[in-house]
């Protein structure tokens, strides 16, 4: 059943989301939109290595396009799920967003998306996703029925990085499962000398680490069960979720990296501390210019779990406010961004990969230290990750509870049964309300496809 744009979230939980202060400051205005009708506001929260690949692209619409102009707003990602909902509420908001798919039934919710139809249904490219990327994106609400309310930007998906010179001196190789994994931390670690097996990501964006390895243990993708009763809480679950709590607490991580976010786990890794950590592929350059190669870097898939192996893959999308002045000239500059060309040119200097057919394949995303990223992506036999990402809720969940209930766990504040309990509970709640708002029928996560 269709997701129903109009059911705006309450002032109550905007201001539980991004705080009192800030929902002030929206309300008053906070600048995020731009004058003038011929220029294009562009809010991207992206790495810097993904913002500095961005400047040529639009350097070079704007020489072809004289007359546009692209004001290009980069907000750091720590701060980019309260900055986009302060502008939102205020009614400032940029004529595009580049936003993660957990935002995107959330910011529908909140009536921010322009529905894209009338402009995609014309464009050239609009069959050139394989399936995957279109499965991800029905997922995500950003396809819907025939209705468009984002364009996929790139498809990230996670191998695990290892210190290839820690492995060598102890004759160790990457790990297949992840109790070989276990072993191999232990191993690595050597408080005496300040190393560490793993760099732990204990802050925001922790959940993307210990939720692959809840799937792994479940070997289950789905949320919730007939009876829409969110299932994370079960004992396979809660079993993947202690795994991850106990690298922290028997010391196989940095103890301050309780408050690592992106940037604290990858510094953590290329300088030395840390032996392995699981990243996308846009973090092999950030190792290569921080003095690693491919003597001393070693990227494998990720290791398997008792009972799956977890393809931790997903997009990221552009999306068109619902309050721009200048819709037709944002279409112009965002569906040349986002065709498969500009797409290519992207991802190749980012080392993501690009969400088209006719590129996927190309060559330069198969091969060397980059190969084990293209296997996650196309090995069927991996069980696919799944969000309930048609959830206006899903936002929350990431970017405010998940947070606060692990950072509880990992300071034995609660259990990890505790932990899921709460989690589960909250899920539940907003998956019993979409049920009753647009009835039973929900999406489905997609199923390991033999080969």
């Amino acid at each position: 059943m269709p997701f129903n744009q109009k059911s705006l979230l309450s002032r109550r939980k905007m201001v539980k989301l991004i705080g009192t202060a800030a929902l002030g400051t929206a309300l008053f205005g906070c600048n995020g939109g731009s004058n003038g009708q011929n220029t294009i506001s562009f809010i991207s929260a992206l790495t810097k290595e993904k913002h500095r690949a961005l400047e040529p692209l639009i350097a070079e619409f704007s020489e072809t396009h004289p007359d546009i102009t692209i004001d290009h707003i980069k907000v750091p990602w720590d701060q980019a799920h309260s900055k986009f909902l302060t502008m939102i509420i205020g009614g400032n908001t940029p004529d595009l967003m580049s936003i993660p798919s957990q935002w995107l039934a959330e910011f529908r919710a909140m009536g921010a998306l322009e529905n894209l139809k009338p402009w995609f249904q014309d464009w050239p490219h609009k069959d050139g996703y394989p399936e995957t990327v279109e499965l991800m994106s029905r997922s995500a609400t950003a396809f819907d029925g025939e209705d468009v309310y984002g364009l996929p930007f790139e498809i990230a998906v996670r191998a695990m990085f290892y210190r290839k010179e820690w492995l060598d001196e102890q004759g160790l190789v990457p790990a297949t499962t992840r109790m070989e994994w276990r072993t191999l931390l232990e191993k690595m670690t050597d408080k005496e000398k300040q190393r560490y097996g793993y760099a732990f990501r204990g802050a925001r964006g922790g959940f993307y680490s210990w939720w692959a390895l809840v799937e792994e243990f479940a070997g289950t993708n789905a949320w919730f069960d007939e009876h829409h009763q969110c299932i994370i809480n079960r004992p396979d679950h809660v079993a993947g979720i202690s795994f991850w709590n106990d690298l922290y607490q028997d010391g196989l991580t940095p103890k301050d990296s309780l408050n690592w976010g992106y940037n604290e786990l990858v510094q953590g890794f290329w300088s030395g501390v840390c032996g392995s950590m699981e990243q996308d592929p846009e973090v092999v350059r950030t190792c290569l210019e921080h003095g690693l190669d491919e003597n001393t870097l070693s990227i494998s898939i990720m290791p398997a779990g008792p009972k799956a192996r977890v393809s931790l893959a997903d997009l990221g999308y552009v999306s068109m406010a619902s309050g721009s002045q200048r819709k037709d000239k944002a279409w112009e500059f965002m569906s040349w961004l986002m065709a498969p060309e500009q797409r290519l040119r992207y991802c190749k200097d980012v080392n993501m990969i690009p969400p088209f057919t006719e590129s996927i394949n190309d060559p330069a995303f198969g091969q060397g230290l980059y190969q084990p990223f293209m296997d996650m992506v196309t090995d069927r036999t991996m069980l696919p990750n799944w969000y309930p990402n048609y959830l206006p809720e899903m936002g929350e969940f990431l970017e405010v509870r998940v947070t606060e209930e692990h950072q509880n766990m990992l300071l034995k504040n609660q259990s990890p049964q505790e932990t899921m309990d709460r989690l589960a509970d909250f899920m539940t709640k907003a998956q019993k309300k979409y049920v009753d708002r647009h009835g039973p029928d929900t999406p489905r996560p997609p199923e390991i496809r033999r080969r």
